[in-house]
């Protein structure tokens, strides 16, 4: 899996676990929803990591559990 795809699966995760629709977390995170719509879509190559702060910081989680799912283990990515 890309990296751009395991980040897309995980923000999709994060949403279901806290009943949000992707323009619910825009508004709780700031981050513009045109932003998110790329990010879960997996159109972009390279994503800031001030996003995933964002995701982060409005969710209420840190990078361990943003990071904590198992498709994000080297073995299982590719470039």
């Amino acid at each position: 899996m890309k990296l751009k795809d395991a980040i897309a699966v995980r923000v999709k995760e994060l949403c279901t676990e806290h009943n949000l629709t992707v323009h619910g977390l825009s508004l709780k995170t700031g981050i513009a929803n045109s932003t998110l719509i790329d990010i879960v879509k997996a159109r972009n190559e390279s994503i800031q990591i001030k996003f995933i702060y964002g995701i982060c910081a409005g969710l209420g989680i840190n990078f361990n559990d943003f990071f904590s799912a198992p498709y994000f283990d080297f073995k299982n990515l590719v470039d």
